[in-house]
C-alpha cells in the first residue's frame, strides 16, 4: 500500500511539474523589431513576439493591424491581418513558450509615396491570439518604430 501511494505522490508530482502554471488563456508579448528604425528604402523587416500558451490549444495563426502616426494616401485596412506561426500549433497538450518572427515585407508597410509629401513618421502594430477554446490573449500594441525618408 505504501508504495502505491508513493508511486501516486511522485506521479503528481511529474505531472504537476510538466504543467505549466500560466494558465489557459495564451499570453503574446512584443520582444524587438529586426532592425531599430525604417526608411522608404527598406524592403523587409521582422516584428518579433513571445507567444507563451499553458495547455499548448492555440492554432498556428497571429492576427495583427498595422497603424500610422500620419494616414498614408493609400491607407492600410482596418482589419486584422493573419499570419502562420510555423509549428506553433504541433504543441497540442503541452505547454508552449515560443518566439515568433512575423516577416513584413514592403507592400505591409510601405503605403506611402516619400516623394508625395504624405510621410508617417513612425509605425506600430497591435496584435492578439486565439486558441481552440476560445481564449484571446490580451492585444498588445507594439512600440513605435521610426521611419525615416532615404537619402537618394
Amino acid at each position: 500500500m505504501k508504495k502505491i501511494l508513493f508511486l501516486s505522490l511522485v506521479a503528481g508530482l511529474l505531472y504537476a511539474c510538466k504543467k505549466d502554471n500560466i494558465g489557459t488563456k495564451p499570453i503574446l508579448t512584443f520582444s524587438r523589431y529586426s532592425q531599430p528604425s525604417l526608411d522608404s528604402g527598406t524592403q523587409q523587416f521582422d516584428v518579433v513576439f513571445n507567444v507563451r500558451d499553458g495547455d499548448g490549444d492555440i492554432e498556428n495563426v497571429i492576427a495583427w493591424k498595422i497603424h500610422y502616426i500620419q494616414t498614408p494616401p493609400t491607407p492600410p485596412a482596418d482589419t486584422f491581418t493573419y499570419s502562420t506561426m510555423p509549428n506553433i500549433g504541433q504543441n497540442k497538450g503541452n505547454s508552449v513558450k515560443a518566439e515568433v518572427s512575423i516577416n513584413m515585407q514592403t507592400i505591409s508597410f510601405n503605403l506611402w509615396n516619400p516623394d508625395k509629401g504624405a510621410k508617417p513618421d513612425s509605425l506600430w502594430y497591435t496584435a492578439f491570439i486565439l486558441d481552440n477554446a476560445g481564449h484571446s490573449s490580451d492585444t498588445i500594441v507594439t512600440p513605435k518604430i521610426p521611419i525615416f525618408k532615404s537619402k537618394s
